[in-house]
């Protein structure tokens, strides 16, 4: 099997690529349609992005990589924090999002169920 070997400006790119997919997947396919489907593919989609972006983050701390400690912990933070959106965004009910992986059509308001 072929080891890549990745500069620490190539991983940050990479790291960068992911957070600006995750963002625009969050909000195209977050305005396009209430169809859960869509939702369910929106939520793997940013799950696999920020693994990948956690990946990175691990490999980018290794010493080998000579970068500032504190562009480290900020790259790292900055993935924690779209970890933690995603989870609060699709999973949790309690912080006044409707819980859209878990609901069923009836727990859906009338104004954002389809006709």
């Amino acid at each position: 099997m072929k080891k890549f070997k990745l500069s620490s400006k190539q991983i940050i790119t990479w790291i960068c690529v992911n957070y600006g997919l995750f963002i625009m997947a969050f909000f195209t396919l977050g305005f396009m349609d209430s169809n859960k489907s869509i939702v369910i593919v929106n939520f793997i989609l940013d799950i696999v992005l920020c693994t990948v972006s956690l990946v990175l983050n691990i490999i980018l701390f290794s010493p080998k990589y000579k970068m500032s400690i504190v562009g480290k912990i900020g790259l790292l933070f900055t993935t924690l924090c779209f970890a933690a959106f995603t989870c609060f965004a699709f999973l949790m009910p309690e912080n006044g999002l409707p819980p859209v992986l878990f609901s069923q059509v009836s727990q859906i308001p009338p104004e954002m169920r389809q006709s």
